[in-house]
This record gives structure tokens, sequence and C-alpha cells, in this order.
């Protein structure tokens, strides 16, 4: 898991080509005013979604997790807590392959606070829980980038 300053965005690359591909890509792209959907950056290897999400202030310890992608969000618009899941208690929906996407119990979660000038990065197999009421507004206008890692 990586949790950083957008401006401190391009000290990641080097870590793998996709990434690099990304980041080159949010470095030379103003998505504060794009339209919600799916953007094309690299094909599969790298891609994004502009959501506009309603923040959850349910209590859970379920996270999820992807094997095949990093996940890197930041927010467009609005506060929002993703929580980083650690030391996993039990599987809690079985990993879908074609969907890239598991769900995990985990006995410890971390608040991570996201505003528009940071971000977050779950490598694969790193429990997460976003979408996690901030107590500042019920929505975000967010981008989550997808980035292939394990093909």
């Amino acid at each position: 898991m990586i949790f950083d300053e957008l401006e401190n965005l391009a000290h990641y690359k080097g870590i793998h080509e996709n990434l690099d591909c990304a980041i080159d890509y949010l470095l030379t792209h103003d998505l504060n005013d794009c339209e919600l959907g799916r953007y094309e950056i690299d094909g599969e290897k790298a891609f994004l979604f502009v959501q506009e999400n309603e923040l959850s202030s349910e209590v859970t310890d379920e996270c999820e997790f992807h094997q095949d992608y990093l996940d890197l969000h930041f927010l467009l618009a609005g506060h929002e807590i993703i929580q980083y899941g650690a030391k996993v208690k039990k599987i809690s929906k079985p990993y879908e392959k074609k969907k890239d996407i598991g769900f995990v119990i985990c006995k410890q979660l971390y608040p991570l606070y996201l505003d528009k000038q940071n971000f977050a990065a779950f490598l694969p197999n790193d429990p997460h829980q976003p979408n996690r009421f901030a107590a500042k507004g019920d929505k975000v206008k967010k981008c989550v980038v997808k980035v292939l890692f394990n093909d």
C-alpha cells in the first residue's frame, strides 16, 4: 500500500512499466472536468474510472482485494476514508478471476483520509475498503486507476 501526496506521484515511477504509463497519463491530463465513465490509458494494462460514489458509514471489517490489478484512488471532489486492512482472518467471498475481486475479513483496519491533495494505491492482494464516510459530505467524485501488475 502507498499513501502519499499527489504532488509526489512521479516519485513512484520505476515500480512497474504499466504504473509508469498510468503516472505519465495522470501527470499530463486534467481529470477534474471529465465526465463519469471509463477512460483508456493503455488498453487493459492501464485504465481509469471517473466515479461519483455515495459514502457509507456502515461498520464492517470486510475488505476487497484484487490479484491482478493495482488500484490507485484519488479524489476530484469531496472527502473520503479508505480503510487499509491487515491481518486477514478469513475469506468472506472467494476471489473471482473474471472480475479480479475477492473479499476478506480483516482483524485490523487503518483509516486513510483522502482529499484532493493525496492518493492511496493498493497493490495486488492489499485488502482495502473504499468509499467510507469522512464526516464532510455524503458523496465524492473520484478517480480509480486500474494498473495491471500480474497477467
